[in-house]
């Protein structure tokens, strides 16, 4: 009966000696946690760790430099036109008469030529059919071949294209009327061009100089169609 007694007595007891080393667990830790903080402290290990780890994102950094020099020699050769000094041939194909010429001028071309004026090679060239007696059919007949050659006549003798295409889309504003003398000593006027002048490059050799003008035109149109 004393062997049955003092078993469950020893039972009991560790349990209680159990417990107590587990609630003494976590102050241990948290004791030890603190001396080891305080320790890093004392002789400024972790100061110089923080330190370290702060310094890190600057090797990336650093890393980021030959991708940025790459962007920048690639926009570098991506203008070599502009960066040479050359100017970008820019042409356009018209009829004197026509709505589509005004709109086209109006709309397209003169919003282009004011930002980009200065690094263009800027020209009209003139849409028509050469014949065989050494003249041009243009669509809507000798009026409109007398406008092309009028206009042709401005660029000549004025190469600013503020002075010519000024000139010429006065010209198509009112596109029906041409080539009414009224309307080109308007324009005339308008854009500081001397009428008279115009006349004689239009009516030079009984208009052969306008029309063989007009024809290098034409062909230049049809070479580039």
């Amino acid at each position: 009966m004393a062997a049955k007694i003092t078993l469950p007595l020893m039972e009991d007891k560790r349990p209680v000696r159990n417990r107590t080393r587990r609630r003494h667990r976590p102050l241990f830790l948290l004791l030890l946690i603190g001396v080891t903080v305080y320790g890093l402290y004392a002789f400024d290990l972790l100061s110089a760790f923080t330190s370290a780890s702060l310094s890190r994102p600057s090797k990336t950094v650093q890393s980021s430099e030959p991708t940025a020099a790459a962007v920048s020699d690639t926009a570098r050769y991506s203008a070599p036109a502009v960066a040479s000094g050359q100017l970008v041939p820019l042409e356009a194909h018209i009829i004197s008469k026509c709505p589509d010429t005004r709109d086209c001028l109006r709309e397209l071309l003169l919003p282009a030529m004011i930002q980009v004026h200065d690094k263009v090679n800027f020209t009209l060239t003139y849409i028509g059919t050469p014949t065989e007696n050494d003249g041009v059919d243009c669509k809507h007949g000798p009026g409109e071949c007398m406008g092309n050659i009028i206009e042709l006549c401005a660029h000549q003798l004025y190469p600013d294209p503020k002075i010519w295409l000024g000139f010429t889309m006065c010209l198509t504003k009112d596109y029906q009327a041409i080539p009414q003398r009224e309307l080109v000593e308007d324009c005339a006027l308008e854009h500081a061009v001397d009428f008279d002048k115009l006349n004689e490059c239009a009516t030079r050799d009984d208009g052969a100089f306008g029309m063989g003008m007009l024809r290098e035109s034409v062909k230049r149109s049809a070479s580039v169609r």
